[in-house]
This record gives C-alpha cells, structure tokens and sequence, in this order.
C-alpha cells in the first residue's frame, strides 16, 4: 500500500526530503528549484484514455488533486491544451469553481476534453483519423500570477506517488473486431509484476463500462516464491457489440523487468512493448 505523506517535499539541489506521514493529512509538493513553491495537479485516475473516431462526444478524462503552498487556496483555473504534429492550441478553461474539496481538503476535479473539442481548436476539419493521437497538456493558474505546467515540473514526481506529469496522451480508436484477444506477459526477472498490469476498459456492448485488469501475479500479490514468475499469458474475450476498448498500462516499480504482446483474435500482433512507463496503448482492430 501506498503511504500518504503530509509534509511539504522540499527540492534542494535535486534531493527529496520527504517526511514521515499520517494518512489523513494534506499532501504539498515543492516541485522547483528550492527558493520558489509551486503547484501540481496529482494524478487521481485517468477514467477515460481515448477517442473513438465515431463519437465526437467521446473524451479523454482523468480526475486530478490540485496541490500548492496554500493548500489549494491559490488556484485560479487549469487551462487544457490539445496538440498533433506539432501544433497546440487551447482547447477550454476550467476555473477553480468546477473543483470541489476532496478526503484530503485539497481541491479535486475530473477534466475532459472531447474529441469534437479538440478537433476545433485544432482546426483539423476532417484531417483526422484512426491510430492519430493528441497530446492533452494542463496548466494550473495561481492567484498571484504564477503559471506551472510541464516545462516547470521535476522529474522526481513524474511517475512517484505524487504522479504529476501535466502532459497525457489519447489516440483514436475504432470499434473492435469481437474475439478472444491473446496478452503474453514476460518479466526477466522471474518474480512477476508489481503493479496492476493492463487496464481494458469497455464501451457499448455487453461489458459496457467494465474494467478489466490484466495482470503477471508476483510473489507478493497471490503467486509463488520469487524467481518463478517469468512468463504468463491471458485472454481477453471482446464481444459483438462492443463499441470500443481502451488500452492502459498502469506502471511498474520496476518497469525494466516488463514487457507484454497483444494479438488479435487472427493471431496478428497489435503491439509489443517493453520497458515502458504508465499511459494509454494503441491497440487497433478495426471491424
């Protein structure tokens, strides 16, 4: 289980000091260059991580805890970008006022942005189409002026429990091909995942809005001794009438040791990946 912490995480010469903590306190990040205090937008959950090219409605949405020296009490507004090739633009605002307290007494908010949103502040017309991805980027907006976003953020609480990247991707899906989607998953150290694996979430259908977890077990989640954990494969059934999938790995302690495949029902490879950090997967199977 994850510790909460309740002190302010100083960065002095690139070194975290990070104090014991209690579950119920506040959680503040001092994220800069150790004279200046700034702000971050934890990462609670991204509910939803992708596009479907059939469904302008359909939105990338993640839930996100605004952290500040105040406790909050700085925030202004989250501006929401949209980019692809290159080119960005601001696709909404969202003021202080959308965001309510959440169990820490921090303000929380989902934020989504639609794929008809962001093709209009795009001005792509109809140049879009599956397997395109934008990159979604926040910007939080204090009271006294100040602006942080990604080009501010420390590396340090990237992928940490503080999960404040300020920069997501979404791709463009289409509705998949039914069948049994083949996942084969490998850790070269042999004592399987530490984290909850792929997360496959459903649209339309008979699974509509399930969440379904894929996961290697490890010697400390339900499997064997460690070092025995190497291989292990799954499958995941996708009925008629699904309308879309959404892809996510959610990360590993130890993200070196990872890699996984994906096929198709044909037995097609949809994707292999190795090594990577947290975020949203392109798995095209078109009907």
């Amino acid at each position: 289980m994850k510790k909460q912490l309740n002190k302010i995480v100083l960065l002095l010469l690139s070194v975290i000091v990070i104090s014991s903590c209690e579950s119920d306190d506040k959680v503040i990040d001092q994220v800069f260059d150790g004279i200046s205090y700034g702000a971050v937008l934890r990462k609670i959950e991204i509910t939803s991580g992708s596009y479907n090219l059939s469904d302008l409605n359909s939105a990338f949405s993640i839930i996100v805890e605004e952290q500040d020296e105040e406790y909050g009490a700085l925030l202004s507004e989250v501006d929401v970008y949209v980019s692809k090739g290159g080119n960005e633009a601001l696709a909404k605002t969202v003021p202080a006022s959308a965001f309510t307290i959440g169990d820490k007494g921090l303000p929380v908010a989902e934020i989504s942005v639609t794929l008809g949103e962001s093709i209009t502040a795009l001005g792509l017309g109809s140049n879009y189409g599956v397997g395109d991805e934008f990159t979604i980027r926040l910007s939080v907006k204090l009271t006294d002026g100040r602006e942080f976003s990604a080009s501010s953020v420390s590396g340090s609480i990237e992928g940490s429990y503080f999960a404040s990247p300020f920069v997501y991707t979404s791709a463009i899906l289409c509705t998949p091909k039914p069948g049994d989607y083949v996942v084969d998953m490998q850790d070269s150290y042999g004592d399987g995942w530490q984290g909850d694996g792929i997360k496959v979430t459903f649209d339309g259908g008979p699974r509509d809005g399930e969440e379904v977890f894929i996961d290697m077990l490890s010697s400390g989640s339900g499997g064997p001794a460690c070092c025995s954990w190497t291989e292990s494969t799954e499958t995941l059934n996708v009925p008629e009438g699904t309308v879309g999938f959404a892809w996510e790995y959610t990360g590993d302690i130890f993200p070196g040791e990872v890699s996984f495949q994906i096929y198709a029902p044909d037995g097609s490879l949809l994707g292999s990946y190795a090594a990577i950090g947290a975020g949203s997967l392109t798995i095209l199977n078109c009907l």
